[in-house]
């Protein structure tokens, strides 16, 4: 076993060899300097992973040899967070942390009090944002990488069709710790197999964006007495929820 973890695509397989290219061949020959015939494990950000041994390191790639196949069981719960638009930092920092507690799926959502507008650069943004999970996996021990949305307008958002739809609110709800304790989900009854929690930006919703996420099947949720950070409160909610449902 070994603590080295590199991310492959899937198109790099010509079995029964993995030829590793790009920013994770750069890493594992002139970062962490894997030298032939040590092992490392890969793994595809779908739950695939496999135990391989360096064989040789070529000018643009590596090819190693697979010795080993594990597949991951998906979570029982895929859980979607989409999280108001904050400042990137902040925005990076949840997207870290959630790739760790093993969500499903990330979409910026643009509100009436978002603080940061939609950049003309979103790919690029978006392309950074898919290697801080990638990094956050490979550190975590992830299998399963969550998918980002490019940011959607809360108009969209509130029309998903996730079996489960909360959304935190500083006007009161419910406690989301109730919600799950009382949840059936919790002892393995499988009721649904979707959720999405929706999580707004500092200045909070605006009244007429709460009645129009309420009239779209959410359920008003609360964290508490004590007001949070959205970047706090994300985590906080994200890491409950994939506590009861999936761990």
């Amino acid at each position: 076993m070994t603590s080295n973890r590199f991310f492959f695509e899937s198109t790099q397989i010509q079995f029964p060899y993995i030829y590793l290219e790009g920013d994770e061949h750069h890493h594992l020959t002139n970062v962490v300097r894997i030298k032939p015939p040590q092992k490392v494990w890969l793994f595809d950000g779908k739950g695939t992973g496999y135990l391989t041994e360096v064989e040789e390191i070529l000018g643009e790639r590596t090819r190693l040899r697979i010795l080993k196949k594990e597949k991951e069981n998906p979570p029982r719960v895929k859980i979607t967070l989409s999280q108001a638009l904050i400042k990137t930092k902040n925005m990076e920092f949840i997207l870290q942390k959630v790739t760790e507690l093993g969500l499903s799926h990330f979409i910026p959502v643009i509100t009436s009090r978002s603080l940061v507008k939609v950049e003309d650069k979103i790919n690029t943004k978006i392309s950074r944002w898919k290697r801080i999970i990638r990094e956050a996996a490979k550190q975590s021990g992830a299998s399963y990488l969550p998918s980002v949305s490019p940011p959607q307008e809360l108009s969209r958002v509130i029309q998903r069709k996730e079996e489960k739809k909360l959304f935190l609110s500083e006007r009161g709800g419910k406690k989301l710790k109730e919600i799950l304790l009382d949840d059936p989900q919790v002892s393995g009854g499988g009721l649904f197999s979707t959720a999405l929690i929706l999580v707004g930006p500092e200045g909070g919703w605006t009244e007429k964006e709460e009645i129009d996420i309420l009239e779209h099947g959410f359920e008003r949720v609360s964290l508490g007495s004590q007001i949070l950070r959205t970047e706090t409160a994300s985590i906080c909610a994200a890491a409950m929820m994939a506590h009861f449902w999936n761990h």
